[in-house]
């Protein structure tokens, strides 16, 4: 399981933890309902130990599987057909072992069968507030991937309410021959082009990579400059994207005609980070290292070369074996008045 996955299933167990702890709590000291058994605090603890990151991994499990394989396959009503419908067979599923384990455990109240737990109004309750926890992951889910991995968080915690700097490596990635693209394939094809690509784009989240924003047929990735760090990652990053599109080459060329190449540039350094709008808040980087990454990026065409990197960049993988560097030049970028070396690189 990749760490993308390992994400979701951490979001989702801390998640129903949370919720059945909150549920456990307001049984015991808050609402009083009419329910076939009331559990003791050592069985109640029993029962969040148990059932909260059962809960959580299964329904992490279900969001997965929607994400990987039924995202923008499927028309959305039958998306949100398919979610409803795993909901309730899961949450069937956790309805058995929830009858057997307080039969075996500290009992019920009075003798009771199966279908008279599952249509009591406590357990009809529990269903649609675990349906309202599950509605509630998920679209704290889809607001995380808006605002970018872990962004949410950040935003909620106020990181970024008064400007600071970072230290971070940037990456421009964009279409080689986007143009002419976008005319043999018109406006509604291209977009449904560039949504494929920038799917296949996940598998830049093994790479801790952390997608910016998206302008067009461009995305920037970024990454956060820590003691220690393998730089090389970023390099790795780059080159599993187009492995990934190249391994979907017969998709390609079936749907579009053609197999998708893009070019990158790569630099480091310092940044402002702030949280900028009113109407709608995103989190922003400004500086420097950004737009010398988009020049060295626009250089790619000239150099005929896929992946370019600045010289503070090279120094950081000069070090890393399986890739062939080579010093292609100094040159005064667009809006910059120093000469700046630029590097290729390529794969050994």
């Amino acid at each position: 399981m990749n760490k993308r996955n390992l994400r979701i299933l951490r979001d989702y167990v801390i998640g129903w933890i949370i919720a059945i702890i909150f549920w456990v709590v307001m049984r015991t000291y808050g609402v009083t309902l009419n329910a076939p058994a009331t559990p003791e605090p050592v069985h109640a603890l029993r029962l969040i130990i148990i059932f909260g990151p059962l809960a959580g991994i299964m329904f992490g499990l279900a969001q997965i599987k929607i994400e990987r394989y039924l995202y923008r396959r499927i028309p959305l009503w039958r998306l949100e057909l398919f979610g409803l419908v795993s909901n309730v067979a899961i949450m069937s599923v956790m309805f058995i072992m929830a009858f057997f384990m307080i039969e075996f455990t500290f009992g019920f109240d009075e003798p009771i069968g199966f279908w008279e737990f599952l249509l009591n109004p406590s357990s009809i309750l529990v269903f649609f507030y675990s349906i309202f926890v599950n509605s509630l992951l998920a679209v704290l889910r889809q607001m995380n991937l808006f605002l970018g991995d872990g962004n949410l968080w950040r935003l909620l915690r106020g990181d970024f309410y008064t400007p600071r700097v970072e230290s971070r490596v940037f990456m421009f990635i964009d279409l080689k021959s986007s143009t002419s693209i976008a005319e043999t394939l018109g406006h509604i094809r291209y977009s449904q082009f560039i949504q494929d690509c920038f799917f296949d784009l996940q598998v830049v989240q093994e790479y801790d990579a952390e997608v910016y924003q998206y302008v067009g047929d461009e995305v920037v990735l970024s990454w956060k400059s820590k003691p220690g760090m393998d730089y090389s990652i970023c390099i790795k990053a780059f080159w599993a994207f187009q492995d990934q599109l190249n391994k979907r080459k017969n998709r390609y060329i079936t749907k579009y005609g053609l197999v998708p190449v893009f070019k990158a540039g790569i630099n480091e350094g310092a940044v402002t980070a702030a949280e900028v709008g009113e109407i709608k808040r995103e989190i922003a980087y400004h500086g420097d290292t950004m737009n010398i990454t988009s020049r060295i990026q626009e250089r790619c065409n000239h150099y005929n070369r896929q992946l370019l990197v600045s010289e503070c960049f090279y120094h950081k993988i000069s070090h890393q074996n399986g890739y062939k560097p080579e010093m292609l030049g100094e040159e005064e970028l667009r809006g910059k008045n120093q000469l700046i070396k630029i590097y290729s690189i390529e794969r050994a």
